[in-house]
This record gives C-alpha cells, structure tokens and sequence, in this order.
C-alpha cells in the first residue's frame, strides 16, 4: 500500500513534541511491514529557526522519504504554498492519506486536496479537539476556525483516530472514529544507559525517591497543582525529589520557577529543560515515580515510555488510559486537586507494592501498546473501512 502522511512538523523539529514522534513511529513501523510510506512537512526546526535540510527535495529520515517544505508569510500557521503543492503531488501517487491534526495549515491542505482528488483519508486528531483544552486556549477562535476551515474534512474522512477512549469521551466529534492509540517503539530503548547515570549527572538527586514529570512545561499539565502537592510531601519525606523535564512552553517556565521560590523547595525540585535520547532513557531508568496531573490529555507518549519501564504512575483523571491504569493496578488514579494529588504522592513515596504496580505498568504496555502492535491493528480496520 502507498502511504502518505501529512504533519506539521517531523523530526528532527522535536521542539514541537508529540504529534511528530507520532507520525514518525507510524513511518517505521510501516516501512517494516513493506508498505510504501511519504511524508509532506515544513522545514520548521522551532518558532524561530528552520531545519538545516533540503526543500522540495526527498530526504531519507531512518528510511522514511521526506519532503521538507519551507513556509512563508506566517510561520506560527506554517502556511506554505510549496507544501501545498507537494501534497497534491504525492496525495495523487497515495493509495490512502494519514492527516495529523493540530490547528495548522498542513491539515487543512491536507484534507481539501484529498477530498478533491477523492482520495481516502484519516485523520488523527492528537488531542486538539478536546473540550476543556479548547476552553483554556482561544476557545471561540478555535470553534470558529473548526466550523469555517476543518469541519468538512472531518466529515469526509474515512474516520478520525483518537488516541483514547477517554480522549473521544471528551473531545467533540464531527464524524466516523476509531480509537488508535500512541505506543512505544521497544528498539529505542534498547541498548539501556547504565543504571545511576542520569542521578550522576544531577548530584542533588543522590539516594532520593525520584519523582519525574517529563514533558512540556505548560499551564495545562496541571504542574501547578503538582508543586504544591509536592510540597506536602517535603513536609512528611524529606528525602523525595522531583524532576520537571520538558521543554518551556510560552515562558511558563519562568512561573514555574517562582512558585518553586515561592514554595521554598528549590533544593528538593530540578528542572533540566527539554532532553531525549539518551538522557531520557536514563531519566527514566534511575525515577522511581512518574506523575502527570494534566488537566486535559489524550495519551501520553512519556507516559506509555514510563510505563514501559516499569514506573508506577500517578495521573489525573483527565488523563487518557486512566480506566486502565486503575483497573490493572498500575498507579493511582486522582481528581484534579491539591489534596488528593498531595495525599497520592505521599501514598506512593511510602507505597510497599510500588515495584509491583510497575510490573503491571510495563506488562500493559508491553503487550498493548507497542508500535507495532498499534501499526497492524490499525491497518487490519483502514483495510475494512476501505472495502465498506
């Protein structure tokens, strides 16, 4: 089968975070299956500088073939009339169409040239039609840009992907959907750092219970909520510690910092900014806690990688995959509140079972959520989409 797919950013533009990490696990998880695979992006590295690759041109990315196409006018929008063209190039060799979906120009284009040339398409949503993430950004702009821009691309796809249960629950519908989760790829995280080298590189983190948020510093992550949660448990533990890991999002970082100051947990609290690689694994590999109080998220790719090394979790119950996480005792499960997140981390810093909650955690994603897995159960329901 010919694929192509359609996203904002693509490696190695990690600054812009999940999506690109999406789409990019599908590519290769694709390739394996000896299906043949195009991607139309932007050339964008970060909201200021470009990646330093050909334009127009294909570019091999771990095999993938990329075309890379610079933006003009407004870069926040990546509107590009050279993308534009290009995916109606590659759209008309296409067999069937992967969009990716968050508010930018790429998947309005997307859309209206395969419902031009009728080419099939789906169209994943990546957590950008949630209802409280919409009220807490531009939320009439948004219903109005959905309305007036993506509303019949919705309508005509042969379905759009969610990447929960909870996620659809959650988030408006404008059509057909299926539930397509993230995953993890198991070859990234081989071979494995070795154990204590990330506390070696942050002294501060010597023989303290490590609680690790990784992902972007942003408002709706519910950090927070966190700080202040944790803070309790300073009061009770004081050998605990907490790793914010994640790239600043519009500044927050800075406020972020404040309440830390504000707090007085500057010794306890370490923010090491954006990291992956390498540096992840072994972030991961040393924590023995992952927490994400988020107050809106479909399904977090940090989380399924924490998981899948057997961390306990602690989520928010707007979390997606928390059913799940309950059920097969994975973590714990908490509203979005100071007080019952305080008493969850305390519960878990002093928690027997915590090495057997992350056993059941790896065991879940191990055998559910892997690329993979995701790849041949998603291809299995296009297949009857297509033949419907």
């Amino acid at each position: 089968m010919r694929i192509v797919q359609i996203v904002p950013h693509y490696v190695p533009s990690y600054y812009f975070g999940g999506v690109l990490h999406v789409a990019h696990a599908l590519s290769k998880a694709l390739l394996v299956l000896e299906h043949e695979v195009r991607v139309c992006t932007t050339n964008l590295k970060d909201r200021r500088c470009d990646l330093d690759v050909p334009v127009s041109l294909p570019c091999q990315v771990d095999g993938v073939t990329v075309y890379y196409e610079a933006t003009s006018l407004s870069r926040y929008w990546g509107f590009s009339p050279t993308l534009a063209r290009q995916i109606r190039q590659q759209v008309a060799w296409a067999d069937v169409v992967f969009i990716h979906f968050h508010y930018q120009f790429a998947s309005v284009v997307g859309g209206w040239i395969c419902r031009l040339l009728r080419k099939p398409y789906i169209i994943f949503t990546h957590g950008s039609l949630n209802r409280d993430g919409i009220s807490l950004r531009s939320h009439t702009l948004k219903q109005l840009y959905l309305r007036l821009l993506e509303h019949g691309n919705f309508r005509q796809a042969l379905f759009a992907a969610y990447h929960s249960q909870e996620e659809r629950e959650n988030s408006f519908c404008f059509g057909r959907y299926q539930i397509v989760p993230n995953g993890v790829d198991p070859q990234a995280f081989e071979p494995l750092p070795a154990k204590g080298s990330f506390r070696v590189q942050y002294p501060a983190l010597q023989d303290r219970l490590l609680i690790l948020y990784l992902g972007r510093l942003d408002a709706g992550k519910g950090l927070d909520l966190l700080l202040p949660a944790f803070r309790h448990l300073v009061d009770r533990c004081s050998d605990v510690h907490l790793v914010l890991a994640g790239g600043d999002e519009k500044g927050y970082e800075s406020s972020l910092q404040q309440m830390v100051s504000n707090l007085q947990i500057q010794e306890h609290v370490t923010f090491t900014g954006l990291i992956g690689g390498d540096l992840k694994l072994a972030a991961l590999q040393d924590s023995d806690i992952y927490v994400l109080p988020s107050r809106s998220e479909g399904l977090s790719i940090a989380m399924l990688e924490a998981m899948y090394m057997g961390l306990p979790v602690i989520v928010s119950d707007r979390v997606g995959l928390w059913r799940a996480i309950e059920a097969e005792r994975c973590g714990l499960v908490v509203p979005l509140d100071v007080a019952p997140l305080a008493d969850a981390l305390l519960s878990m810093a002093t928690q027997p079972n915590r090495a057997e909650m992350g056993a059941h955690a790896a065991e879940l994603v191990q055998t559910r959520y892997t690329w993979p897995t995701i790849t041949q159960n998603l291809l299995a329901r296009l297949e009857n989409s297509l033949s419907l």
